[in-house]
């Protein structure tokens, strides 16, 4: 319990340091079409992603989510992502992103842990409002099995 409330405590400050430091952040809540090893399901996260534009147009930043959702019955995922983004505004208030992801997921009594990639398309709506799909695709290992996990990931996002 302490280090749950020692890392959220961290996440909040380094999340409020960027803000101040010019970065463009925002919260999102979305759903996501997921596949653990070859079986669908339905996830639904919470996450915010923090970005800044260089003087050559680039952007850099990171984003986290954790998502929750039931593979089938009696067999919950909770799933978190730390994505590190690279990306460029396609046209005006369209912006695409390259990602490169690590996960960890605790599911069924286990848990997993995987490096993997993906893209994301994000649409300003206005200033504080976005909406961003992405899909990513991970390779997930605990103790000595495999399997992939991807999810295809729609979101609105709100800048504060």
């Amino acid at each position: 319990m302490k280090k749950s409330l020692l890392t959220i405590s961290l996440i909040v400050g380094f999340t409020s340091f960027l803000s101040a430091s010019g970065f463009d952040t925002k919260v999102s809540i979305g759903a996501s079409s997921a596949k653990v090893d070859g079986e669908s399901y339905t996830q639904y996260g919470l996450g915010y992603t923090s970005n800044k534009t260089l003087d050559n147009g680039i952007i850099l930043g990171f984003g986290n989510s954790i998502s929750y959702g039931n593979v089938r019955s009696g067999v919950e995922v909770t799933t978190l992502d730390m994505d590190v983004r690279a990306g460029y505004e396609i046209i005006n208030n369209l912006t695409g992103y390259a990602l490169g992801t690590g996960v960890y997921q605790y599911m069924d009594d286990n848990s997993a842990t995987g490096l993997g990639y993906g893209a994301s398309l994000e649409y300003k709506i206005t200033d504080n409002v976005a909406l961003e799909g992405s899909y990513k695709t991970t390779n997930m290992r605990y103790s000595t099995n495999d399997y992939d996990y991807s999810s295809s990931n729609f979101a609105v996002k709100f800048n504060y």
